[in-house]
């Protein structure tokens, strides 16, 4: 920041942007009302809050350096006159972090998140789950009552020999969180559905929604007895998942829809995505049956992809090929025995073990047994019997490969969805939804922020996810904002490398605003250049007013 007597200005990027955001989402409020009457504090633990986020969603810079992040930035303007840079100390964070977890860490974010929902008519007819773990390094102080522990588990980060936690997200409109958790680092997924499955009923009262009009989404990890059990017990509770594949109940599905392959019905493409000017993107077909598990009956969609069966080709293709070599073996070792009998040949033919994929075919040839001795006279030779030989060729079995083929491509999805609710169109069309919380986790698994860290306890890692799903909420109410902007006006905004998008990012946003000056003047603020036509309709498309850039206002709830 570069400062006189008479001005100083600063780089704001996306920050007043950010803490625009954050006051509609009355992120302030909201956790000021939860902490601040019985800490003692006399700073804000909102604004603390609203500023790591800032941070979170600027630099990344490891907690220890938020201070120095602050020194260079205009506070007032982002956080109100209350506020200055030096109050982001090691001591103030750690201590905010620690009423975080004491009021409770998720109970904070449901405040927050039930706020946001009704603020920003977030559609809650559907919510996708799913977990991911979080590697991190170094020693933990582990206290009894702590409800987080750090240790090893199954890493899907393929780093089983480092410490990690485990972070789950329920997300609402594809990848909206609604509800978190963090969970010690060897939880399991099953267990971790079962948990916010028998939660859920009380989880949606709070946003006050019907439980018969919402649809709990999961990968194949919900599908266990104990957690079919809960649902069944709910008698409310709606979903739909993957069947796991070790299921036999899956197995047997997609081997009977193969077997019918007129029952097939289409449901073509869900979306379109062009390279190389052809359309990459799945065909799907369908056939819908029921299956028992547990003595309770489910519908089963087993869905073919034809861009899964060519994901597996290469698979296929060796299976086949082994398969081929080991038979063509057999059939050169059993070529070679000699049998006197046509009846022990037919028995040892009827014997041979035919490949998987391959089939062995026979033929016999009788061959003379001679006399020993010299030819007679007129070179014939005496018969005294009947050798046999058997030579072999091998052939596909087309038909138990073109089924292979079939079913390497098929999936199964469960559901207790009833048909005149949902067709299978629309249970694919809310199960594929699922992708967009992929995209959640690489927000959240940023390795600078949460591997750099400070913090030694465990607790306060907890409150630390808190921060970061609550940086990821704002992104995402920001890219959401956006999107059904431009999808109103039909219209586009310029992306990377001035391509027209109408799928912006937040990263887009950070881009086109990164050279943004701020000038303070006696107290007065000025744009140090004109926001230029690409920045002025990002902010038509976020709904925010340019001057968020040269004015502020209290963070306080958002009343709409």
């Amino acid at each position: 920041m570069e400062t006189s007597n008479d001005y100083s200005s600063t780089n704001v990027d996306i920050l007043p942007i950010v803490k625009e955001y954050g006051r509609r989402m009355g992120i302030v409020g909201i956790i000021d009302k939860a902490l601040l009457a019985d800490s003692g504090m006399r700073v804000s633990p909102g604004l603390i809050v609203l500023g790591l986020i800032m941070n979170i969603l600027s630099t990344r810079s490891p907690l220890y350096l938020v201070e120095e992040f602050f020194e260079g930035k205009d506070v007032i303007l982002l956080l109100g006159e209350s506020m200055t840079a030096a109050k982001f100390t090691d001591d103030t964070i750690g201590r905010v972090l620690d009423l975080i977890y004491e009021y409770g860490t998720w109970k904070l974010f449901s405040d927050i998140s039930v706020f946001v929902t009704k603020a920003f008519s977030i559609e809650l007819s559907e919510g996708h789950q799913d977990t991911t773990s979080v590697t991190v390094w170094g020693e933990y102080e582990e206290k009894d009552g702590d409800t987080l522990k750090i240790n090893r588990g199954h890493s899907k980060d393929l780093f089983p020999a480092n410490n990690q936690y485990v972070i789950n997200l329920l997300c609402a409109e594809g990848n909206i969180p609604i509800f978190a958790g963090i969970h010690d680092g060897n939880s399991s997924d099953k267990k971790i559905n079962g948990s916010i499955l028998a939660e859920l009923p009380q989880i949606m009262a709070a946003h006050g929604v019907n439980m018969s009009k919402f649809i709990y989404v999961s990968d194949s990890a919900m599908v266990t007895k104990p957690n079919l059990k809960i649902i069944n017990d709910s008698e409310s509770i709606l979903f739909i998942s993957r069947m796991p594949a070790n299921f036999k109940n899956c197995e047997e599905l997609k081997r009977a829809a193969v077997a019918k392959p007129d029952s097939w019905q289409s449901l073509g493409q869900l979306s379109k995505k062009i390279a190389k000017g052809v359309n990459v993107c799945a065909n799907y077909r369908v056939q819908e049956s029921n299956t028992t598990i547990d003595g309770e009956s489910y519908r089963t969609l087993i869905l073919h992809s034809d861009v899964l069966e060519v994901c597996h080709q290469n698979a296929i293709d060796k299976k086949i090929l082994k398969d081929k070599n080991e038979t063509e073996k057999k059939i050169a070792k059993f070529s070679r025995k000699k049998f006197s009998c046509i009846t022990d040949v037919e028995a040892e033919v009827a014997k041979f073990e035919h490949g998987k994929y391959h089939k062995a075919f026979f033929s016999i040839q009788e061959q003379p047994v001679f006399t020993s001795g010299r030819p007679n006279k007129d070179g014939t030779r005496n018969v005294k019997g009947t050798q046999y030989e058997i030579t072999g060729t091998c052939s596909e079995k087309s038909e138990v490969i073109t089924n292979m083929k079939e079913m390497a491509g098929c999936f199964v999805l469960l559901s207790n969805v009833a048909t005149d609710k949902k067709t299978s169109l629309e249970i694919l069309k809310i199960y594929k939804d699922q992708n967009g919380i992929e995209s959640n986790f690489a927000f959240l698994k940023d390795p600078l922020i949460v591997n750099d860290t400070f913090l030694k306890k465990p607790s306060r890692i907890e409150a630390l996810g808190l921060l970061l799903v609550l940086a990821l909420l704002l992104s995402r109410l920001m890219e959401r904002t956006m999107r059904n902007s431009i999808k109103e006006d039909d219209s586009k905004l310029e992306g990377w490398n001035k391509v027209a998008t109408k799928k912006p990012t937040t990263k887009i946003i950070k881009s086109k605003f990164s050279t943004i000056i701020v000038r303070k003047y006696e107290n007065k603020r000025l744009l140090e250049k004109p926001l230029n036509e690409v920045q002025l309709a990002y902010l038509k498309a976020l709904e925010v007013s340019p001057d968020v850039y040269t004015s502020y206002k209290k963070a306080t709830i958002y009343s709409g």
